[in-house]
């Protein structure tokens, strides 16, 4: 946070002198290639500290909740670290809620707010991480264009990911309704063959039978053999990541991480409240990334 010198109030005019020099917003250093991997997750350990410390401050009031995290009011300064320098939003302590006002209903940023729980730092953290390690940024522009929001792109690569780009229910339905059709001509055939096979004398029934064995074999070795190829074909499958391609190829970029805080960003942003993180279990996750291991300079003093 940004350290207050002090303030003077005079004739209804508030007037507030900070010790700040910015350098940037990570708004405008997530699309740029120079603002490096490390960096951006230096800003999120950071930062999640920051929100970690502000929900669980033992006061004999509530917890601060800052209500209004966007990318554009995260600042760094010349060592990129981050500063949050906008309270205007924030509830908790001694602060009454600021969200009701007698004008209007206040909320946060657009693509940042959680519709059914917008007043939850959790989830606008989230869009900030998704944003930074997929060098994605919701602009006023894709506002105006209706595009998705962060967090809505990146639920779709992921149902991309796991169902393939040309899935979709119908194609679903269709798969059940042949499979039931299958299994149904699989009765039929089943129910001939019984009658069948009771019409002949017992040599050919036995003979029926091995024949009938020896095909079950082939059928139950084919079918393990092709559930074989199958968890290959999956073990061979990268796990699901959003980091950005100019991301993973720099030298401090661990392709276990990967995962992980992909993985991170999906949890903070999930549609049931009850599955998400606390801002101290997001910390924790952070700090045990191989890239924060692997560099004392990520610290949280």
């Amino acid at each position: 946070m940004i350290k207050l010198y002090g303030f003077c109030y005079e004739v209804g005019h508030l007037g507030v002198v900070y010790d700040f020099n910015p350098f940037d917003s990570v708004y405008n250093l997530v699309l740029k290639d120079d603002f490096t991997w490390l960096q951006r997750i230096n800003v999120l350990v950071r930062f999640a500290s920051l929100l970690g410390f502000l929900h669980t401050i033992k006061s004999p009031y509530r917890p601060l909740t800052v209500r209004n995290l966007d990318c554009a009011h995260i600042v760094l300064d010349k060592d990129y670290n981050p500063k949050l320098c906008d309270f205007g939003l924030v509830t908790g302590g001694i602060f009454p809620d600021r969200a009701k006002y007698k004008c209007c209903r206040v909320i946060g940023s657009y693509g940042y707010l959680d519709v059914g729980s917008w007043f939850e730092d959790v989830f606008a953290f989230g869009n900030i991480l998704l944003s930074l390690i997929s060098k994605r940024v919701f602009t006023e522009q894709d506002r105006q264009n209706l595009s998705p929001y962060v967090f809505k792109w990146a639920y779709t690569k992921f149902l991309e990911y796991k169902y393939g780009p040309d899935s979709d229910s119908d194609k679903d339905d269709s798969d059940r309704d042949s499979s039931k059709k299958h299994d149904s001509d699989l009765d039929l055939k089943n129910d001939d063959s019984n009658s069948d096979s009771s019409k002949k004398d017992d040599s050919d029934r036995d003979s029926k039978n091995d024949d009938s064995n020896s095909d079950s074999s082939k059928k139950d070795d084919s079918d393990r053999d092709s559930k074989n190829d199958d968890s290959d074909s999956d073990s061979k499958k990268p796990k699901f990541s959003l980091v950005h391609q100019s991301l993973v190829e720099e030298p401090d970029f661990d392709p276990s991480d990967g995962p992980k805080i992909t993985a991170l960003g999906m949890d903070c942003t999930h549609n049931d409240l009850g599955k998400r993180p606390t801002m101290k279990q997001v910390l924790s996750f952070l700090l045990n990334l191989e890239v924060v291991k692997k560099h004392a300079t990520i610290s949280l003093v």
